[in-house]
């Protein structure tokens, strides 16, 4: 599919799926994720459907989430049989790649894993993580802690986010801990 022929045919799916406060954030996500992109030498227009997609289905209702989840041969954990929203992710990128045509395995791994994260997450993949928190319609994030994030490397970035993170809830997901624990002993091995 041509590149603006996919972007209009995401963008008519999204307003026909999604609330406009969601599609309002999916938007603000896919242009952060475009400039990130850009800034570490990814592909821009990459970040842009990335960004655009990987809210696809979190407005789905919860049965459906478990179903699409089980129809793809992945058994939801306990966590996300108690909180079904967890698995839009999954099926997010399920959406990208069936009905967009998306196949890189980078860019479904980023929209797949953009809630929780995981280790070895790649660049798409964190790009994404950083831009879904901090873009400018969350209003949990003030104006001086986006403007800090954004003023880092890229590991960096996404560590501020994890350690404000651990702040508020406290206790991080044990998958979200590990990517923790991994981007930090990297960031202390570079210093």
């Amino acid at each position: 599919m041509p590149r603006d022929d996919r972007e209009a045919s995401i963008l008519s799916y999204l307003q026909s799926t999604l609330s406009p406060e969601r599609l309002i954030h999916s938007m603000h996500t896919a242009a952060l994720c475009r400039e990130l992109a850009h800034r570490f030498g990814l592909d821009p227009q990459k970040g842009y459907w990335i960004g655009l997609l990987h809210d696809a289905a979190r407005e789905l209702p919860p049965d459906e989430l478990v179903k699409r989840t089980l129809s793809m041969g992945i058994q939801p954990d306990p966590v996300e049989r108690e909180n079904p929203v967890l698995l839009h992710g999954l099926v997010s990128a399920e959406i990208a790649r069936f009905r967009f045509g998306i196949e890189e395995d980078e860019l479904l791994e980023a929209i797949r894993h953009h809630t929780l994260g995981k280790p070895g997450l790649g660049p798409y993949g964190k790009v994404l993580y950083v831009a879904d928190y901090i873009e400018p319609s969350r209003t949990f994030v003030d104006e001086a802690f986006r403007s800090r994030v954004l003023s880092l490397p890229l590991d960096e970035m996404l560590l501020e986010i994890l350690e404000a993170e651990r702040k508020h809830r406290k206790n991080l997901a044990p998958i979200t801990q590990e990517m923790y624990d991994e981007l930090k002993g990297g960031i202390l091995e570079r210093a």
